[in-house]
This record gives C-alpha cells, structure tokens and sequence, in this order.
C-alpha cells in the first residue's frame, strides 16, 4: 500500500497539480489537508515536525492514523519517520507532535504557511478516491 501511495502521489498527474515543489518540499501541508478531507477528521491526525518545542511553523506536515504516518513518502512508522528527517532530510533536532493547521503560525522569516488552491487540493482527494478503496484503506492502518 506504502508503495502504491508514494507511486500515485509523485505520478505527473498529482505532482501537476504543485507550483514546482514536492510533496515533501512544499507540497506537504496541502497533502495533509487532502489526506484529512478524503479519510476524515476522525480518522486523521494532524502532525507535524519542528526543531524545539517552541517552534510553531512545521518543517513537515502530514497526518497520523493508528500508528503510522502518511506523506509525500507513502506510510511510515515512528522510526522510519525519525530516520528519514533525521538523515535524509538533515534536521538536528527532531519532535513530532500533533497540531492544528489552522493556528499555524507563519515562518521566523514571515512567510506564511503554504497550501495550494483549494481546488487543487479537492482534485488531488479525487485522484485518491480514484486510486484506492478508503475504507480498505482506513482498515489496513487501524
């Protein structure tokens, strides 16, 4: 399922819908919005990564269901989304910890947290609901 995900999310017709980033540079707050309106609130959990525990802006979003994490990278458990931030991405520090989008708070440089179109996002929870059978989905992860 891990690999179907990743396949589907980086395939040209999701990343068309991204202004020159990925999921995981950019794109991640927006996957994280579409991942929570296809599955549901009550099923996915906000998360997200930052440096120390007063930071408010994420370095990464994504959401959590049960105990494994979805992103840009398909799904994950709590190691293998230390290890990957940790060392493939290269942050010193790393804690995560759910939150809500909508309190974010803007970058120390200013910049606002990012998300594409609405529209854009309500396509890309279509080409999930396209791709997968979401309550096969949701019972694989709980």
């Amino acid at each position: 399922m891990s690999y179907k995900l990743k396949r589907v999310l980086w395939s040209e017709e999701a990343l068309s819908l991204l202004p020159g980033c990925g999921w995981n540079d950019g794109g991640c707050r927006s996957l994280m919005k579409a991942f929570i309106i296809w599955l549901g609130p009550d099923h996915a959990r906000s998360y997200q990564i930052v440096k120390d525990s007063e930071q408010g802006c994420s370095e990464h979003a994504f959401i959590r269901i049960g105990l494994w994490f979805l992103d840009g990278d398909g799904v994950s458990g709590l190691d293998q989304m230390f290890y990957r931030w940790r060392f493939e991405e290269g942050l010193s520090d790393i804690i995560i910890r759910e939150f809500d989008p909508e309190t974010e708070v803007d970058h120390t440089n200013g910049e606002k947290p990012f998300y594409i179109r609405h529209d854009h996002i309500l396509k890309l929870v279509e080409i999930l609901d396209r791709h997968f059978n979401k309550k096969e989905f949701l019972r694989c992860l709980t």
